[in-house]
């Protein structure tokens, strides 16, 4: 089992969109058992995978010790399951901070337990974009974290931010992707030769475009490789999850 978690400590850079479609990619055409973890207070990617009202959400998980079968919930797609999160998940960091160190590691264990005794092939975290406690704890539980990267000057100079972070909490980072790419900008070619040439080999050779075909996929609420599998955006998210596989081991 193998547990990736998906952040970025800024918002609109398809976090969630890439969950989404990797788990997709893994689940059904790789057929792995896939388990989504929704970190975010958003509940985005619970909405999407799932049509039931949850209660209880990761964050009871988190602040109560609630077992992690209470918070779980079948997808509608058959070999992905889901920790939902809820509304509360916005509001308990300041209570997750005034557990013991202890009760929080104790509820930590609980969770990673839980992941690893289950039959999941990947656990993929969809992280909130906001750097607190319970996003420290959360990456450090992974295996390696994987940046989505929207061309900008000041984003590139984020990544810096980004990456202390991942090696404070004593995770791996596994690299960062452009997202939202668009070709026809001579800018977005300029600063993806920076980013390369500043990164190395911690950038994916992997380029996901800026299309139509992503965005709409999400208003329907269906995958890019549901919506339009034979167009290349789709695909991409294919040469993707490949390229995950190969770094993540």
């Amino acid at each position: 089992m193998k547990t990736i978690a998906v952040y970025n400590n800024k918002g609109g850079v398809s976090k969630t969109t890439t969950v989404i479609n990797v788990a997709y990619t893994l689940a059904e055409t790789m057929n792995k058992k896939v388990l989504v973890v929704d970190c975010d207070g958003q509940q985005n990617i619970s909405h999407f995978l799932s049509d039931l009202d949850m209660k209880k959400g990761i964050e009871e998980i988190l602040i109560n010790g609630v077992s992690p079968d209470e918070v779980l919930t079948y997808s509608r797609y058959k070999n992905i399951d889901v920790l939902v999160s809820t509304s509360k998940m916005n509001d308990c960091c300041e209570v997750y901070k005034q557990l013991t160190k202890i009760k929080q590691k104790e509820n930590l264990e609980m969770l990673y337990k839980f992941c690893l005794d289950c039959p999941y092939d990947y656990v993929l975290l969809d992280m909130p974009p906001a750097l607190n406690s319970i996003t420290e704890s959360m990456l450090s539980i992974t295996d390696g974290v994987i940046v989505p990267v929207e061309l900008g000057t000041f984003a590139i100079q984020g990544i810096a931010k980004v990456t202390e972070t991942i090696n404070k909490v004593g995770a791996a980072f596994m690299g960062c992707f452009i997202s939202k790419f668009d070709k026809s900008n001579k800018s977005d070619e300029q600063l993806k030769e920076l980013l390369c040439s500043t990164l190395g080999n911690k950038v994916f050779d992997t380029v996901i475009p800026y299309s139509n075909i992503i965005r709409n996929s999400i208003n329907y609420r269906m995958t890019a490789y549901e919506y339009m599998n034979w167009m290349e955006p789709s695909r991409k998210y294919c040469d993707l999850t490949e390229e995950i596989l190969r770094r993540v081991g």
